[in-house]
């Protein structure tokens, strides 16, 4: 009945459905995954203070969602973050990812639609994604014996009330991913008037 209503022949609903068993629904059960309604979600947000919910992203980033990335591939950088934020998008539902090339800079789309107290924890769990990644190895004492040659140089964050964008200064040995598509020029929505965030690779403070 699914497939007929789609338009799609069985094989390819099927295929789908074992594809998100592989790809979600052992993973989500193995990290406890809840989902729940939007408006619940938004609700909630309402009691916490600003800087309350960019720390609850960072939290977030530290304590589970790199748990999850960790799991699908142990190489450091960028790469298993955004990963990550892929299969969020795509199972979660909870936000809109999309991800473009333009020369030696990556640009990482996030749309959520549920207001300003989540673009503070979305920039919170990006801030500490991408500072990891800038980091190197992730560990302070190592990085101040070592040079910084990680994936990413450095990054900004902008946001709207359901809109984080990051853009990243990558180097461009390591930058293999594809060019810029269509989908994000149509999708990307003039910044509003919060402040712009910059980080630079000279930036070894820790994340507290």
């Amino acid at each position: 009945m699914e497939a007929e209503e789609q338009g799609l022949s069985v094989n390819v609903i099927a295929n789908r459905a074992l594809k998100k068993h592989v790809e979600w629904d052992a993973v989500s059960r193995r990290f406890r995954v809840a989902s729940t309604f939007s408006s619940l979600l938004v609700k909630l947000m309402t009691w916490v203070p600003d800087e309350d919910a960019r720390q609850l992203g960072k939290s977030q980033w530290l304590h589970e969602w790199r748990a999850v990335a960790a799991s699908y591939n142990q190489e450091h950088g960028i790469e298993p973050g955004i990963r990550i934020l892929e299969l969020f998008s795509r199972y979660g539902r909870r936000f809109y990812f999309d991800q473009a090339t333009i020369g030696s800079t990556r640009i990482l789309t996030l749309l959520h639609g549920l207001g300003r107290k989540w673009s503070l924890f979305y920039e919170g769990l990006l801030e500490t994604m991408l500072s990891e990644s800038l980091e190197g190895e992730g560990v302070l004492e190592t990085m101040l014996s070592k040079s910084l040659e990680g994936d990413v140089k450095r990054f900004s964050l902008t946001s709207t009330d359901n809109q984080v964008v990051a853009e990243i200064s990558m180097d461009p040995l390591k930058n293999l991913q594809p060019p810029a598509d269509d989908i994000f020029k149509r999708i990307r929505i003039p910044l509003g008037r919060r402040e712009r965030r910059t980080y630079k690779s000279a930036d070894l403070s820790p994340i507290a």
